[in-house]
């Protein structure tokens, strides 16, 4: 059989021996809404466990909207026009709004990336900016919740009257999901309160590789506690299929609406196998702009490799290991423990680069994984512990050399979002 897997802006053919392949998995594509329009302005109609913006916005207010960066396939040109012309309708000039992009630690966007990823119309009628949490007069210090995480915001967000976060219900690796309170942190928050988020992840060594899915863990709702703490007021989210095609249009109370969307996001992304696999095949697609991001669908396809198995990973990874945190590649031949150790023990800065660290670690354990990245040289890859290949043949040539023409094979398309379960 030849199967397809996303690789960039292109599709890599993949032969394999159809008798070796157990499952292929790909998001559970529903139904697209019928119109995209109609459906945002029925969420924003009819809000889930808060008044209207009618009801809760008035003329004079200074309007913050919060949005996805690059790194998510969120449809901005698509979703904000309609809510720009709702706050228009209600008194709100467009010289009173301002789109933050939420870029957490991620690098800055580009003039020419704002303007492809957020459209002509959008870019012409507001003010767009990048949260710029590397400068610390763009934050404010807001106390701590009753967790003890320091909360630190943008200054924007936290000098205007009406927080608004848009955003995309999908599988995240540390907060169960993506959307809601995410958006505030990390979205719009400093270093300090996203590393006290991050690590939350690592106070349990076994339990690492099981918070993405989840509605209830305690990182996810310590996000929640940042996002009161900051007065988020109101969210746009959206669930979409493998497309990009709108299924579902939530908004509201940040919880409930939230809590809503990721029934929904369930149904497409969660996806259970049988049994585990020999060899898996996985795209990054579409967290694979670097392999920060790509430690997302490492920590997912790990679910499904048997231990002793091997993963095949395929990332293009344009922006390499990671632009804003070197400490990534700096530290990548360690292993899980030490970085622990030396985060522990108060021996690095950026705690939040070791915290995706310590999650690619944990997700790589136990397991051979063979990369096939032009975004990555031999090197680095062999830093981390990775196999180098050249091409997904050489890959699967490697593989089964170790495992044996009998090996039992299983392929994952979308691999940044779809979630293997397997209940054994």
């Amino acid at each position: 059989m030849i199967v397809k897997m996303s690789y960039g802006k292109e599709e890599i053919p993949v032969e394999l021996p159809d008798e070796n392949v157990i499952w292929e998995l790909y998001p559970n594509d529903l139904p697209p809404v019928e119109d995209e329009e109609k459906a945002i302005k029925d969420a924003l109609e009819n809000p889930i466990g808060t008044k209207r913006l009618r009801d809760l916005v008035r003329r004079g207010m200074k309007i913050v909207i919060i949005a996805d960066d690059l790194t998510r396939p969120t449809p901005r040109k698509r979703i904000i026009p309609i809510l720009l012309n709702e706050l228009n309708e209600i008194g709100i000039p467009d010289e009173d709004i301002t789109v933050l992009i939420a870029l957490g630690t991620h690098r800055y966007m580009t003039e020419e990336e704002i303007l492809e990823n957020f459209g002509e119309e959008v870019v012409r009628r507001v003010r767009i900016i990048n949260h710029e949490w590397k400068d610390e007069k763009n934050l404010i210090y807001l106390g701590e919740t009753e967790n003890g995480t320091p909360v630190t915001i943008n200054r924007v967000a936290y000098e205007a009257d009406f927080l608004i976060a848009l955003g995309s219900i999908v599988p995240h690796c540390f907060a169960g999901f993506g959307g809601g309170a995410k958006m505030i942190q990390p979205g719009i928050c400093g270093w300090d309160t996203t590393a006290a988020t991050h690590l939350l992840l690592f106070e349990d060594d076994e339990r690492v590789l099981e918070y993405s899915g989840t509605t209830k863990n305690k990182i996810m709702e310590e996000m929640r506690a940042v996002a009161k703490k900051a007065g988020l007021n109101f969210i746009v989210n959206v669930v979409f299929n493998s497309k990009k095609e709108l299924v579902k249009v939530v908004a509201g109370d940040f919880v409930k609406a939230h809590d809503a969307g990721i029934e929904v996001s369930k149904e497409i992304f969660v996806r259970e196998i049988e049994e585990r696999a020999d060899i898996v095949v996985a795209d990054a697609h579409p967290t694979e702009i670097d392999l920060w991001q790509g430690g997302k669908p490492l920590t997912y396809a790990r679910r499904a490799v048997k231990d002793g198995g091997t993963l095949i990973f395929l990332i293009p990874a344009p922006d390499g290991v990671s632009p804003t945190h070197p400490i990534v590649s700096e530290w990548a031949h360690l292993n899980y423990k030490e970085i622990k150790r030396r985060v522990r023990e108060e021996e690095v800065e950026d705690k939040v680069g070791c915290s995706v660290l310590m999650l690619i670690k944990k997700a790589t354990e136990g397991i051979d994984v063979i990369v096939v990245s032009d975004g990555l040289t031999k090197e680095i890859k062999e830093k981390f512990g990775f196999i180098h290949a050249e091409n997904v043949e050489e890959a699967l040539k490697i593989a089964f050399e170790k495992h044996g023409k009998n090996a039992k094979i299983g392929i994952i398309h979308h691999g940044g979002d779809v979630l293997p379960l397997y209940k054994g």
